[in-house]
């Protein structure tokens, strides 16, 4: 059977679950797009309503486990719409387990959107599975995780379950794990070029194929696709958009550093000072997305001064990223590691200065700085307990962000890696690139498996594909 046979069937119905927050769902979406753009019946599901249909809208942290709760109380009704509305395949977030077993006898393929890359996959693999780090005295003695292809380490103050404390965080960690049995694939947010050693690691480890289909982000053109990715129903934000895009355009070629900590962070008052005074002291032009959290960062006398002077642009709402880091004038991405704003930079060929703040953030930093090369540390040693931002106090001081963000700017070797990289990107999702060939592969995939059930169910009716 040939690929150009299969490709000719009725298209696939595919149905996409996120997670609600901006970091899981944005990414699927993109997803969903590329799918569709391949001959698939693309749809996405979501199911909250009322006004906190993402965690970002939550207004404290507290809520974090009533919300997953609600989220959970979809599962019935996903199985009741699989089972009106049949699909090929589904394509659910790692971290609803419940995506992969509900409506079971249907015999419907799952694939699992990972949300993160094969590195921090098998990384948290090998902690929960070896516990290398209950070998250590202390907080801050590195220890060597197990069994992957590179020698990595790491300490405890780094560690996921670090900065998620308590039962909750493990069982919300080992969720993934969880529908592994039910699981047909992995859907990877990551291309070959990137970490190749370790999408075949995590094959070998987990025994399901492992489709890389990304940077799922470039499936956003440059034009209006890439401005309103993830704007949401503000009516201020395309405005702001647009004043942050123009104000880029007056400034140099790789002259300005992108500042964004993604949805989910809050950093304690007295940090915020400390990033907005390194920013001012750095004497590099900074566009910095503080969030409406952190709405008063703009009012510090230092910022107010380098804004006033234009050589600062602070954003209080939502930003365009991808858009901003393909901006000509942007030469680096200060960013919490989360794996969509590393993939982000990754496509636009945009060197890191890795300041991660927790969940799987600091594998993803040993990933981009240890690894890869198109990243630098900033120097943080520990997270931000979930929850608890308030009382973590400072972990980078202005004097080094200054110095970092200087440094980071005038690495020119850095840069050309990180330009290298960006180029691998674009070829991997061009036709005859590994990413392009992967979406084909799990398409043929779900094509099969949706011959063979009719096969099982009706051998004389089933056509062959």
């Amino acid at each position: 059977m040939q690929s150009s046979e299969v490709e000719e069937n009725v298209a696939p119905r595919v149905y996409f679950i996120p997670f609600p927050t901006p970091g899981h769902a944005l990414p699927m979406c993109d997803l969903a797009r590329l799918f569709a753009s391949r001959g698939a019946d693309a749809t996405l599901a979501a199911g909250l309503t009322g006004g906190h249909e993402s965690a970002e809208d939550l207004p404290n942290r507290e809520l974090a486990g009533p919300f997953a709760i609600a989220v959970d109380l979809l599962a019935p009704l996903f199985a009741d719409l699989l089972r009106r509305r049949p699909a090929a395949a589904v394509v659910f977030d790692g971290v609803l387990p419940w995506a992969a077993t509900a409506a079971a006898e249907l015999r419907i393929p799952r694939y699992a959107f990972t949300g993160t890359g094969c590195f921090a996959l098998s990384v948290q693999r090998s902690l929960l599975l070896h516990a290398p780090q209950d070998g250590v005295a202390s907080d801050d003695e590195p220890f060597l995780v197990p069994g992957l292809p590179d020698a990595v380490r790491l300490t405890k103050s780094r560690l996921a379950e670090a900065t998620l404390p308590g039962a909750h965080s493990r069982e919300f960690l080992n969720r993934m794990f969880d529908g592994e049995r039910a699981t047909t694939g992995w859907v990877v947010n990551s291309f070959a070029d990137l970490e190749q050693k370790y999408i075949e690691h995590y094959e070998k480890e987990t025994g399901r194929p492992v489709f890389a289909v990304g940077p799922v982000c470039l499936v956003n053109g440059d034009g209006d696709d890439v401005l309103e990715r993830g704007r949401g129903g503000e009516a201020c934000a395309a405005t702001d958009a647009a004043r942050a895009l123009a104000w880029l355009d007056a400034k140099p070629a790789r002259s300005v550093v992108y500042v964004c900590f993604g949805s989910l962070t809050r950093f304690p008052h007295e940090q915020v000072a400390e990033l907005g005074m390194g920013l001012a002291d750095s004497g590099v032009n900074f566009v910095w997305v503080v969030g409406d959290k952190n709405a008063s960062a703009s009012l510090l006398p230092d910022v107010h001064a380098a804004v006033s002077a234009g050589r600062g642009h602070v954003i209080t709402g939502w930003a365009p990223q991808v858009a901003v880091l393909r901006h000509a004038a942007v030469g680096a991405f200060v960013t919490h590691c989360g794996w969509g704003a590393v993939t982000e930079a990754a496509a636009a060929g945009v060197p890191v200065l890795a300041w991660p703040v927790f969940a799987e953030q600091f594998y993803n930093e040993a990933l981009v700085v240890g690894l890869a090369g198109t990243g630098v540390a900033v120097g943080v040693e520990r997270g931000y307990a979930w929850g608890g931002e308030e009382s973590g106090g400072v972990v980078v001081g202005r004097e080094k962000v200054a110095e970092r963000v200087r440094a980071a700017m005038a690495d020119k070797a850095l840069r050309r890696r990180a330009e290298d990289v960006g180029e691998r990107a674009r070829r991997a999702v061009e036709m005859g690139g590994s990413s392009y060939d992967a979406v084909g592969a799990l398409l043929e995939d779900v094509r099969r498996r949706r011959w063979r059930r009719e096969m099982a169910a009706d051998p004389g009716n089933a056509k062959e594909v």
